[in-house]
Protein backbone atom coordinates (compact mmCIF):
# COMPACT_ATOMS: atom_id res chain seq x y z
CA UNK A 1 0.00 0.00 0.00
CA UNK A 2 1.43 3.51 -0.78
CA UNK A 3 1.25 6.80 1.29
CA UNK A 4 0.63 10.02 0.48
CA UNK A 5 3.75 11.93 0.51
CA UNK A 6 3.23 14.90 3.29
CA UNK A 7 6.33 17.07 4.11
CA UNK A 8 5.73 17.34 7.94
CA UNK A 9 6.62 21.13 9.38
CA UNK A 10 9.81 22.14 10.64
CA UNK A 11 10.49 22.65 14.35
CA UNK A 12 9.72 25.73 14.49
CA UNK A 13 7.04 25.73 12.66
CA UNK A 14 5.52 22.97 15.20
CA UNK A 15 6.39 25.41 17.88
CA UNK A 16 3.34 27.51 16.55
CA UNK A 17 0.87 25.20 15.80
CA UNK A 18 1.43 23.66 19.46
CA UNK A 19 0.05 27.15 20.07
CA UNK A 20 -2.59 27.81 17.60
CA UNK A 21 -4.88 26.74 15.44
CA UNK A 22 -3.56 25.56 12.23
CA UNK A 23 -6.91 24.55 10.51
CA UNK A 24 -7.53 28.36 10.50
CA UNK A 25 -3.40 29.73 10.28
CA UNK A 26 -4.42 33.63 11.89
CA UNK A 27 -2.29 36.08 11.32
CA UNK A 28 -2.92 39.41 13.17
CA UNK A 29 -3.85 37.80 16.96
CA UNK A 30 -1.79 34.41 15.02
CA UNK A 31 1.25 34.42 13.15
CA UNK A 32 0.45 32.81 9.28
CA UNK A 33 1.11 29.35 9.47
CA UNK A 34 4.39 28.62 7.23
CA UNK A 35 4.38 24.88 6.14
CA UNK A 36 7.95 23.93 4.60
CA UNK A 37 8.78 21.69 2.33
CA UNK A 38 11.67 18.69 3.11
CA UNK A 39 11.54 17.31 -0.51
CA UNK A 40 10.37 13.82 -1.60
CA UNK A 41 12.46 12.46 0.90
CA UNK A 42 11.09 13.07 3.66
CA UNK A 43 9.14 10.75 6.03
CA UNK A 44 6.19 9.68 4.79
CA UNK A 45 2.80 9.26 6.82
CA UNK A 46 -0.78 7.55 5.67
CA UNK A 47 -3.16 9.70 5.73
CA UNK A 48 -6.25 8.17 7.20
CA UNK A 49 -12.02 12.08 5.90
CA UNK A 50 -16.77 15.07 5.06
CA UNK A 51 -17.13 17.00 6.33
CA UNK A 52 -16.14 19.69 5.83
CA UNK A 53 -9.18 18.43 12.60
CA UNK A 54 -11.73 20.26 11.79
CA UNK A 55 -13.60 17.18 12.61
CA UNK A 56 -12.32 13.94 14.10
CA UNK A 57 -14.99 11.36 15.08
CA UNK A 58 -13.38 9.79 18.18
CA UNK A 59 -16.61 7.78 18.73
CA UNK A 60 -16.27 5.80 16.14
CA UNK A 61 -14.24 4.28 13.80
CA UNK A 62 -13.83 3.23 10.24
CA UNK A 63 -13.34 -0.88 10.48
CA UNK A 64 -12.83 -2.85 7.63
CA UNK A 65 -13.23 -6.91 7.11
CA UNK A 66 -11.08 -9.28 4.98
CA UNK A 67 -7.32 -10.13 5.24
CA UNK A 68 -4.71 -7.77 3.34
CA UNK A 69 -4.42 -10.42 0.23
CA UNK A 70 -1.94 -9.79 -2.15
CA UNK A 71 -0.10 -6.68 -1.74
CA UNK A 72 2.37 -6.73 -4.68
CA UNK A 73 3.56 -3.59 -6.15
CA UNK A 74 1.24 -1.21 -7.65
CA UNK A 75 1.28 -1.48 -11.08
CA UNK A 76 1.50 2.05 -13.22
CA UNK A 77 -0.64 0.93 -15.91
CA UNK A 78 -3.96 -0.36 -13.84
CA UNK A 79 -7.05 0.49 -15.49
CA UNK A 80 -9.55 0.71 -11.97
CA UNK A 81 -13.41 -0.18 -12.37
CA UNK A 82 -15.09 2.46 -9.85
CA UNK A 83 -19.03 1.44 -9.46
CA UNK A 84 -21.05 4.12 -7.35
CA UNK A 85 -24.68 5.49 -7.66
CA UNK A 86 -23.46 8.63 -7.15
CA UNK A 87 -24.26 10.96 -10.12
CA UNK A 88 -22.52 14.09 -10.48
CA UNK A 89 -24.48 17.59 -11.15
CA UNK A 90 -21.80 19.19 -13.17
CA UNK A 91 -18.12 18.92 -13.50
CA UNK A 92 -17.32 22.32 -13.59
CA UNK A 93 -16.71 22.58 -9.69
CA UNK A 94 -19.49 25.92 -9.04
CA UNK A 95 -22.09 25.30 -11.16
CA UNK A 96 -23.24 21.73 -9.77
CA UNK A 97 -25.55 21.59 -6.66
CA UNK A 98 -25.18 18.10 -5.20
CA UNK A 99 -22.84 17.09 -2.71
CA UNK A 100 -21.71 14.02 -5.46
CA UNK A 101 -20.41 16.52 -7.88
CA UNK A 102 -16.89 16.45 -5.08
CA UNK A 103 -16.63 12.63 -5.85
CA UNK A 104 -15.37 13.61 -9.65
CA UNK A 105 -14.13 17.00 -9.12
CA UNK A 106 -11.02 16.28 -6.31
CA UNK A 107 -9.56 14.11 -9.12
CA UNK A 108 -9.18 16.47 -11.70
CA UNK A 109 -8.83 19.64 -9.58
CA UNK A 110 -6.39 20.81 -7.01
CA UNK A 111 -7.71 22.95 -4.09
CA UNK A 112 -6.48 26.27 -2.48
CA UNK A 113 -6.60 24.31 0.79
CA UNK A 114 -6.28 20.96 0.63
CA UNK A 115 -7.84 18.74 4.09
CA UNK A 116 -6.55 14.90 5.44
CA UNK A 117 -9.32 12.66 4.12
CA UNK A 118 -9.69 11.15 7.29
CA UNK A 119 -9.89 14.08 9.86
CA UNK A 120 -10.88 17.02 7.51
CA UNK A 121 -7.90 19.07 8.93
CA UNK A 122 -7.16 21.91 6.50
CA UNK A 123 -3.29 21.40 5.01
CA UNK A 124 -1.48 22.84 1.97
CA UNK A 125 -3.06 22.37 -1.94
CA UNK A 126 -1.73 24.93 -3.90
CA UNK A 127 -1.70 27.35 -1.41
CA UNK A 128 1.31 26.75 0.84
CA UNK A 129 0.88 29.17 3.25
CA UNK A 130 -2.38 31.13 4.23
CA UNK A 131 -3.52 33.70 7.40
CA UNK A 132 -5.76 36.56 8.19
CA UNK A 133 -4.20 39.99 8.78
CA UNK A 134 -5.56 43.67 9.94
CA UNK A 135 -6.76 44.51 13.49
CA UNK A 136 -10.36 42.91 12.63
CA UNK A 137 -9.24 39.68 9.99
CA UNK A 138 -10.83 41.57 7.18
CA UNK A 139 -8.00 40.30 4.85
CA UNK A 140 -6.77 37.23 3.63
CA UNK A 141 -3.72 36.09 2.11
CA UNK A 142 -2.31 33.21 0.41
CA UNK A 143 1.20 32.15 -0.92
CA UNK A 144 1.02 29.75 -4.01
CA UNK A 145 3.18 27.14 -5.44
CA UNK A 146 5.43 27.81 -7.49
CA UNK A 147 5.46 25.31 -10.78
CA UNK A 148 1.97 24.03 -11.05
CA UNK A 149 0.50 23.74 -14.10
CA UNK A 150 -3.29 23.15 -15.36
CA UNK A 151 -3.75 20.00 -17.58
CA UNK A 152 -3.74 22.34 -20.92
CA UNK A 153 -0.37 23.59 -19.75
CA UNK A 154 -1.64 27.09 -18.06
CA UNK A 155 0.81 27.64 -14.82
CA UNK A 156 -1.28 28.40 -12.18
CA UNK A 157 -0.72 31.53 -11.14
CA UNK A 158 -2.47 34.28 -8.59
CA UNK A 159 -3.87 35.64 -11.65
CA UNK A 160 -5.47 32.41 -12.30
CA UNK A 161 -6.76 31.58 -9.22
CA UNK A 162 -8.45 35.45 -8.96
CA UNK A 163 -10.07 34.17 -12.64
CA UNK A 164 -11.19 31.20 -10.88
CA UNK A 165 -12.72 32.17 -7.85
CA UNK A 166 -14.43 35.14 -9.93
CA UNK A 167 -16.16 32.43 -12.14
CA UNK A 168 -17.17 30.57 -9.54
CA UNK A 169 -18.80 33.66 -7.33
CA UNK A 170 -20.13 34.80 -10.68
CA UNK A 171 -22.57 31.17 -10.93
CA UNK A 172 -24.44 32.20 -7.96
CA UNK A 173 -24.19 28.84 -6.25
CA UNK A 174 -21.46 29.09 -3.89
CA UNK A 175 -21.98 32.40 -2.10
CA UNK A 176 -19.65 34.12 0.40
CA UNK A 177 -20.72 37.37 0.49
CA UNK A 178 -18.31 38.85 2.84
CA UNK A 179 -15.85 38.76 -0.01
CA UNK A 180 -15.42 42.05 -1.22
CA UNK A 181 -12.19 41.79 -3.73
CA UNK A 182 -9.84 39.35 -5.18
CA UNK A 183 -6.36 40.76 -5.80
CA UNK A 184 -3.76 38.84 -7.74
CA UNK A 185 -0.97 41.18 -5.99
CA UNK A 186 2.11 39.06 -7.10
CA UNK A 187 2.73 36.10 -9.09
CA UNK A 188 2.26 33.97 -5.91
CA UNK A 189 0.26 35.77 -3.86
CA UNK A 190 -3.57 36.35 -3.57
CA UNK A 191 -5.19 38.84 -1.63
CA UNK A 192 -8.80 38.57 -0.53
CA UNK A 193 -10.71 41.63 1.33
CA UNK A 194 -13.29 40.65 3.00
CA UNK A 195 -16.63 43.23 4.42
CA UNK A 196 -16.80 41.54 7.96
CA UNK A 197 -15.09 38.73 9.81
CA UNK A 198 -15.29 35.01 7.73
CA UNK A 199 -13.86 32.60 9.98
CA UNK A 200 -14.66 30.01 7.85
CA UNK A 201 -13.19 30.95 4.58
CA UNK A 202 -10.40 28.59 4.40
CA UNK A 203 -12.77 25.79 4.68
CA UNK A 204 -14.49 27.81 1.24
CA UNK A 205 -11.50 27.45 -0.16
CA UNK A 206 -10.78 23.82 0.54
CA UNK A 207 -14.52 23.48 -1.14
CA UNK A 208 -15.76 24.19 -4.54
CA UNK A 209 -14.83 27.89 -4.19
CA UNK A 210 -11.04 26.52 -4.11
CA UNK A 211 -11.15 23.73 -6.90
CA UNK A 212 -8.91 26.30 -9.37
CA UNK A 213 -10.26 26.14 -13.06
CA UNK A 214 -7.65 27.13 -15.79
CA UNK A 215 -8.81 30.28 -17.01
CA UNK A 216 -7.15 29.52 -21.12
CA UNK A 217 -9.87 26.57 -20.95
CA UNK A 218 -12.65 28.51 -19.36
CA UNK A 219 -12.41 31.36 -21.87
CA UNK A 220 -12.51 28.77 -24.77
CA UNK A 221 -15.52 26.72 -23.74
CA UNK A 222 -17.12 29.13 -22.21
CA UNK A 223 -21.21 28.05 -20.98
CA UNK A 224 -19.25 24.50 -22.41
CA UNK A 225 -16.76 24.31 -19.36
CA UNK A 226 -18.74 21.77 -17.65
CA UNK A 227 -18.14 19.43 -20.81
CA UNK A 228 -14.18 20.05 -21.44
CA UNK A 229 -13.27 20.65 -17.46
CA UNK A 230 -9.23 21.43 -17.33
CA UNK A 231 -8.15 21.56 -13.68
CA UNK A 232 -4.81 20.75 -11.71
CA UNK A 233 -5.40 17.56 -10.10
CA UNK A 234 -3.86 14.41 -10.62
CA UNK A 235 -6.56 13.04 -13.53
CA UNK A 236 -7.66 14.54 -16.58
CA UNK A 237 -11.22 14.17 -18.13
CA UNK A 238 -10.93 11.78 -20.75
CA UNK A 239 -14.84 11.30 -21.61
CA UNK A 240 -18.00 11.13 -20.50
CA UNK A 241 -21.72 9.59 -21.07
CA UNK A 242 -23.65 12.06 -18.96
CA UNK A 243 -25.82 10.13 -16.17
CA UNK A 244 -23.43 6.73 -17.19
CA UNK A 245 -20.39 6.35 -16.78
CA UNK A 246 -17.22 9.05 -16.44
CA UNK A 247 -13.23 8.41 -17.48
CA UNK A 248 -10.11 9.83 -16.40
CA UNK A 249 -6.58 9.51 -16.90
CA UNK A 250 -3.61 10.42 -15.37
CA UNK A 251 -1.98 13.75 -15.52
CA UNK A 252 1.78 12.77 -16.15
CA UNK A 253 2.50 16.31 -15.35
CA UNK A 254 0.95 16.90 -12.27
CA UNK A 255 3.30 18.61 -9.00
CA UNK A 256 1.26 17.27 -5.81
CA UNK A 257 -0.85 20.00 -4.17
CA UNK A 258 -2.83 18.16 -1.83
CA UNK A 259 -3.80 15.10 -3.52
CA UNK A 260 -1.58 12.50 -4.16
CA UNK A 261 1.04 11.92 -7.12
CA UNK A 262 -1.89 9.64 -9.73
CA UNK A 263 -0.85 5.72 -9.24
CA UNK A 264 -3.01 4.72 -11.85
CA UNK A 265 -3.19 5.09 -15.67
CA UNK A 266 -7.17 5.62 -15.74
CA UNK A 267 -10.31 5.41 -13.44
CA UNK A 268 -13.31 4.40 -15.31
CA UNK A 269 -16.28 5.33 -12.82
CA UNK A 270 -19.78 3.76 -13.63
CA UNK A 271 -23.07 5.14 -12.51
CA UNK A 272 -25.59 1.79 -11.17
CA UNK A 273 -28.67 3.54 -9.24
CA UNK A 274 -30.20 0.15 -8.11
CA UNK A 275 -28.44 -1.15 -5.05
CA UNK A 276 -28.79 -4.67 -5.45
CA UNK A 277 -26.78 -4.02 -9.04
CA UNK A 278 -24.17 -2.11 -7.51
CA UNK A 279 -23.31 -4.59 -5.38
CA UNK A 280 -23.33 -7.39 -8.02
CA UNK A 281 -21.00 -5.29 -9.70
CA UNK A 282 -18.17 -6.09 -6.86
CA UNK A 283 -19.01 -9.81 -6.85
CA UNK A 284 -19.18 -10.59 -10.67
CA UNK A 285 -15.71 -8.85 -11.11
CA UNK A 286 -17.18 -5.88 -12.92
CA UNK A 287 -16.20 -3.33 -10.82
CA UNK A 288 -12.90 -3.37 -8.51
CA UNK A 289 -13.94 -0.42 -6.06
CA UNK A 290 -17.54 0.23 -5.20
CA UNK A 291 -18.87 4.01 -2.70
CA UNK A 292 -22.40 4.30 -2.11
CA UNK A 293 -23.63 1.25 -0.86
CA UNK A 294 -26.35 0.87 1.77
CA UNK A 295 -25.46 -0.55 4.69
CA UNK A 296 -28.20 -3.54 4.35
CA UNK A 297 -25.46 -4.89 1.52
CA UNK A 298 -22.42 -4.80 3.77
CA UNK A 299 -22.76 -8.76 5.31
CA UNK A 300 -23.41 -9.96 1.54
CA UNK A 301 -19.87 -8.14 0.32
CA UNK A 302 -18.34 -9.11 4.07
CA UNK A 303 -18.73 -12.86 3.15
CA UNK A 304 -17.14 -12.77 -0.22
CA UNK A 305 -13.17 -13.79 0.70
CA UNK A 306 -12.18 -11.70 -2.28
CA UNK A 307 -13.39 -8.37 -1.07
CA UNK A 308 -12.53 -5.53 1.75
CA UNK A 309 -15.12 -3.82 3.25
CA UNK A 310 -15.40 -0.89 5.15
CA UNK A 311 -17.73 0.87 7.46
CA UNK A 312 -16.21 4.94 7.69
CA UNK A 313 -17.40 7.14 9.78
CA UNK A 314 -18.52 10.35 8.03
CA UNK A 315 -20.16 13.98 8.40
CA UNK A 316 -23.59 14.10 6.49
CA UNK A 317 -27.56 13.83 7.73
CA UNK A 318 -30.37 12.75 6.12
CA UNK A 319 -32.95 14.78 6.82
CA UNK A 320 -36.18 17.00 4.94
CA UNK A 321 -35.34 20.74 4.55
CA UNK A 322 -38.84 23.47 4.35
CA UNK A 323 -39.28 26.48 2.09
CA UNK A 324 -40.72 27.82 5.32
CA UNK A 325 -42.27 31.44 3.09
CA UNK A 326 -44.96 29.20 1.91
CA UNK A 327 -48.29 28.87 3.55
CA UNK A 328 -48.64 26.55 5.97
CA UNK A 329 -45.45 25.62 6.71
CA UNK A 330 -44.13 29.42 7.83
CA UNK A 331 -46.76 28.69 10.80
CA UNK A 332 -43.38 27.34 13.52
CA UNK A 333 -46.69 24.77 15.11
CA UNK A 334 -46.88 23.04 11.49
CA UNK A 335 -43.47 22.73 11.64
CA UNK A 336 -43.12 21.26 15.09
CA UNK A 337 -45.79 18.92 14.78
CA UNK A 338 -43.54 17.38 11.67
CA UNK A 339 -40.66 16.88 14.04
CA UNK A 340 -42.79 15.30 16.93
CA UNK A 341 -44.74 12.89 14.30
CA UNK A 342 -41.28 10.63 13.73
CA UNK A 343 -40.02 8.30 15.22
CA UNK A 344 -36.54 8.94 13.72
CA UNK A 345 -34.73 4.92 15.35
CA UNK A 346 -37.74 3.51 13.04
CA UNK A 347 -37.47 5.21 9.92
CA UNK A 348 -33.70 4.67 9.94
CA UNK A 349 -34.19 1.12 10.49
CA UNK A 350 -36.39 0.53 7.80
CA UNK A 351 -34.59 3.31 5.30
CA UNK A 352 -31.23 1.04 5.96
CA UNK A 353 -32.37 -2.37 6.28
CA UNK A 354 -29.56 -2.27 9.27
CA UNK A 355 -29.09 -0.68 12.38
CA UNK A 356 -26.29 1.16 11.54
CA UNK A 357 -28.23 4.85 11.40
CA UNK A 358 -28.54 6.90 14.35
CA UNK A 359 -31.32 9.12 15.13
CA UNK A 360 -30.25 12.86 14.26
CA UNK A 361 -31.82 15.63 16.10
CA UNK A 362 -28.64 17.87 14.73
CA UNK A 363 -26.52 17.96 12.04
CA UNK A 364 -23.19 16.90 13.94
CA UNK A 365 -23.35 13.41 14.84
CA UNK A 366 -21.82 11.92 17.97
CA UNK A 367 -18.28 11.82 18.84
CA UNK A 368 -17.68 14.98 16.33
CA UNK A 369 -16.17 17.99 17.78
CA UNK A 370 -19.24 20.08 17.31
CA UNK A 371 -21.89 17.37 18.47
CA UNK A 372 -24.13 18.77 21.15
CA UNK A 373 -25.17 16.07 23.19
CA UNK A 374 -28.00 18.82 24.80
CA UNK A 375 -29.91 18.21 20.93
CA UNK A 376 -30.36 14.60 21.47
CA UNK A 377 -34.47 13.54 21.35
CA UNK A 378 -35.37 17.61 21.25
CA UNK A 379 -38.48 16.60 19.70
CA UNK A 380 -39.17 13.40 21.40
CA UNK A 381 -41.64 10.35 19.01
CA UNK A 382 -45.13 11.93 20.43
CA UNK A 383 -47.74 11.73 17.63
CA UNK A 384 -50.48 13.33 20.23
CA UNK A 385 -48.46 16.36 20.69
CA UNK A 386 -48.15 16.75 16.91
CA UNK A 387 -52.41 16.21 16.47
CA UNK A 388 -52.29 19.21 19.46
CA UNK A 389 -49.99 21.56 17.55
CA UNK A 390 -51.81 21.06 13.96
CA UNK A 391 -55.24 21.90 15.77
CA UNK A 392 -53.61 24.99 17.72
CA UNK A 393 -52.40 26.33 14.35
CA UNK A 394 -55.71 25.67 13.00
CA UNK A 395 -55.71 23.17 11.56
CA UNK A 396 -57.67 19.97 13.70
CA UNK A 397 -58.62 18.41 10.66
CA UNK A 398 -55.01 17.89 9.16
CA UNK A 399 -52.78 19.94 6.60
CA UNK A 400 -51.85 19.24 2.99
CA UNK A 401 -48.39 20.30 1.84
CA UNK A 402 -46.20 19.47 -1.24
CA UNK A 403 -42.62 17.70 -1.26
CA UNK A 404 -39.68 15.96 -3.26
CA UNK A 405 -37.82 13.59 -2.83
CA UNK A 406 -34.39 12.42 -4.82
CA UNK A 407 -35.00 9.45 -6.78
CA UNK A 408 -32.36 7.42 -4.98
CA UNK A 409 -32.49 5.42 -1.81
CA UNK A 410 -32.24 6.43 1.37
CA UNK A 411 -33.57 9.34 0.31
CA UNK A 412 -36.54 8.32 -1.89
CA UNK A 413 -37.22 5.41 0.72
CA UNK A 414 -37.04 8.01 3.48
CA UNK A 415 -39.79 9.96 1.61
CA UNK A 416 -41.99 7.31 1.72
CA UNK A 417 -41.25 6.33 5.39
CA UNK A 418 -41.74 10.36 6.55
CA UNK A 419 -45.15 10.56 4.55
CA UNK A 420 -46.79 7.33 6.41
CA UNK A 421 -45.68 8.75 9.62
CA UNK A 422 -46.72 12.17 9.16
CA UNK A 423 -50.19 10.97 7.60
CA UNK A 424 -50.84 9.42 10.97
CA UNK A 425 -51.74 12.42 12.89
CA UNK A 426 -52.90 13.96 9.69
CA UNK A 427 -50.06 16.11 7.65
CA UNK A 428 -50.33 14.28 4.31
CA UNK A 429 -48.18 15.16 1.53
CA UNK A 430 -46.95 13.23 -1.81
CA UNK A 431 -43.35 13.60 -2.69
CA UNK A 432 -42.41 13.58 -6.42
CA UNK A 433 -39.29 12.06 -7.28
CA UNK A 434 -36.57 13.67 -9.63
CA UNK A 435 -32.94 13.05 -9.88
CA UNK A 436 -31.21 15.21 -7.06
CA UNK A 437 -29.59 17.65 -8.93
CA UNK A 438 -33.06 18.45 -10.39
CA UNK A 439 -35.00 18.05 -7.54
CA UNK A 440 -32.88 20.36 -6.10
CA UNK A 441 -33.34 23.03 -8.76
CA UNK A 442 -37.26 22.76 -8.59
CA UNK A 443 -37.17 23.13 -4.68
CA UNK A 444 -34.97 26.11 -4.76
CA UNK A 445 -35.58 28.20 -7.88
CA UNK A 446 -38.94 27.05 -8.47
CA UNK A 447 -40.20 26.38 -4.76
CA UNK A 448 -41.78 23.66 -6.49
CA UNK A 449 -42.60 21.81 -3.18
CA UNK A 450 -42.92 22.72 0.66
CA UNK A 451 -40.52 19.60 2.00
CA UNK A 452 -37.41 17.85 0.32
CA UNK A 453 -36.13 14.72 0.76
CA UNK A 454 -32.74 15.10 0.47
CA UNK A 455 -29.17 14.86 2.58
CA UNK A 456 -27.13 17.43 3.77
CA UNK A 457 -23.21 17.08 3.73
CA UNK A 458 -22.29 18.76 6.65
CA UNK A 459 -19.30 20.71 6.81
CA UNK A 460 -16.43 20.21 8.91
CA UNK A 461 -16.22 24.21 9.62
CA UNK A 462 -19.10 25.15 11.96
CA UNK A 463 -19.18 28.90 10.23
CA UNK A 464 -19.19 27.62 6.54
CA UNK A 465 -21.48 24.65 7.47
CA UNK A 466 -24.20 27.09 9.37
CA UNK A 467 -23.49 30.16 6.93
CA UNK A 468 -23.93 27.74 3.84
CA UNK A 469 -26.91 25.21 5.83
CA UNK A 470 -28.95 28.58 7.77
CA UNK A 471 -27.84 31.28 6.64
CA UNK A 472 -30.13 33.74 5.04
CA UNK A 473 -27.70 34.43 1.40
CA UNK A 474 -27.23 30.56 1.37
CA UNK A 475 -28.22 29.45 -1.82
CA UNK A 476 -30.79 26.69 0.01
CA UNK A 477 -32.30 29.47 2.34
CA UNK A 478 -34.18 31.10 -0.88
CA UNK A 479 -37.32 30.48 0.04
CA UNK A 480 -37.28 30.69 4.13
CA UNK A 481 -38.05 33.64 6.33
CA UNK A 482 -34.87 34.67 7.69
CA UNK A 483 -34.23 34.10 11.25
CA UNK A 484 -32.64 37.18 13.01
CA UNK A 485 -31.56 34.99 15.88
CA UNK A 486 -29.78 32.61 14.01
CA UNK A 487 -28.52 35.59 11.88
CA UNK A 488 -27.29 37.08 14.97
CA UNK A 489 -25.24 34.01 16.40
CA UNK A 490 -24.17 32.77 12.92
CA UNK A 491 -22.15 36.84 12.28
CA UNK A 492 -20.72 35.34 16.22
CA UNK A 493 -19.73 32.23 14.44
CA UNK A 494 -17.72 33.80 11.70
CA UNK A 495 -16.09 35.68 14.10
CA UNK A 496 -14.87 33.22 16.14
CA UNK A 497 -12.03 31.15 15.57
CA UNK A 498 -11.07 29.43 18.77
CA UNK A 499 -12.96 25.71 17.90
CA UNK A 500 -13.71 25.85 21.69
CA UNK A 501 -15.37 28.94 21.70
CA UNK A 502 -16.91 27.87 18.16
CA UNK A 503 -19.30 24.75 19.93
CA UNK A 504 -20.47 27.17 22.52
CA UNK A 505 -22.60 29.11 19.72
CA UNK A 506 -23.36 26.07 17.65
CA UNK A 507 -25.03 24.90 21.22
CA UNK A 508 -26.86 28.57 21.23
CA UNK A 509 -27.75 27.80 17.08
CA UNK A 510 -29.14 24.44 17.91
CA UNK A 511 -31.60 25.75 21.01
CA UNK A 512 -32.80 28.33 18.38
CA UNK A 513 -33.13 25.33 15.61
CA UNK A 514 -34.98 23.47 18.01
CA UNK A 515 -37.57 26.09 19.09
CA UNK A 516 -38.11 27.49 15.72
CA UNK A 517 -37.40 23.97 13.91
CA UNK A 518 -35.90 25.21 10.67
CA UNK A 519 -35.37 21.71 9.04
CA UNK A 520 -36.19 17.93 9.82
CA UNK A 521 -33.10 16.23 10.77
CA UNK A 522 -33.81 12.32 10.22
CA UNK A 523 -30.67 10.45 10.70
CA UNK A 524 -26.65 9.94 10.45
CA UNK A 525 -25.36 6.73 8.85
CA UNK A 526 -21.88 5.69 8.09
CA UNK A 527 -20.04 4.97 4.93
CA UNK A 528 -20.07 1.58 3.32
CA UNK A 529 -17.11 0.96 0.82
CA UNK A 530 -16.08 -2.59 -0.67
CA UNK A 531 -12.86 -3.57 -3.14
CA UNK A 532 -11.20 -6.20 -4.27
CA UNK A 533 -8.07 -6.99 -2.40
CA UNK A 534 -5.90 -6.06 -5.46
CA UNK A 535 -6.72 -2.69 -4.46
CA UNK A 536 -4.51 -0.39 -2.53
CA UNK A 537 -4.34 2.86 -0.33
CA UNK A 538 -8.23 3.33 0.52
CA UNK A 539 -8.63 5.46 3.13
CA UNK A 540 -11.86 6.67 4.93
CA UNK A 541 -13.19 10.18 3.73
CA UNK A 542 -14.82 12.11 6.83
CA UNK A 543 -16.77 14.34 4.41
CA UNK A 544 -19.03 11.34 2.41
CA UNK A 545 -17.22 12.02 -0.41
CA UNK A 546 -14.33 8.95 -1.24
CA UNK A 547 -11.04 10.27 -2.45
CA UNK A 548 -10.35 7.86 -5.53
CA UNK A 549 -6.62 9.71 -6.08
CA UNK A 550 -5.00 8.04 -3.28
CA UNK A 551 -6.08 4.55 -4.66
CA UNK A 552 -3.37 2.02 -6.19
CA UNK A 553 -4.13 -1.19 -7.96
CA UNK A 554 -1.31 -4.09 -7.82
Amino acid sequence: MRAASVSPPSEKTKAKVHHMNPRLSLRSRYPITRFQNHGKSGPRVLVAAFALSALVLSGCSSSATGTAGDTGPADPNAELKVATSHVPASLDPCAGNIGYDIDYLQLMYAPLIDAEPATQKLRPGIASEWGFSGPDNLTFEMTLQNGLTFHDGTAVDAAAVKASMEHCLSLGIVSVPTIKSIEATSPDHVTISLSSPTSGLPGWLNGRLGMVVSPTALAAAGADFANKPVGAGPYTFTSAVPNSSYTFSRFDDYKPAGPPSPQLAKIQIQVISNPTALTNALTSNAADFAYGLTPSSAPILERNPNLNVSHDPRLGVALVVINNKNPVVNDVRVRLAMQYALDRKAIARAALDSSEGTAAFGQYPPGSQFYDEETEDAWPYDPEKAKSLLTEAGYPNGVTVRGLAGNLPPYSTNAVLVREQWEKVGIKVDFVEMSGPQAITEFVAHNSADVFSVGWPTRASAPLNFEASLGSRSYFRQNSVPNEELEKLIALLNNTYDESAQLDIVKQINQVVIKSAEYVPLYFTPDVVAYTKNVHGAVPALNGSPNLTYLSKS
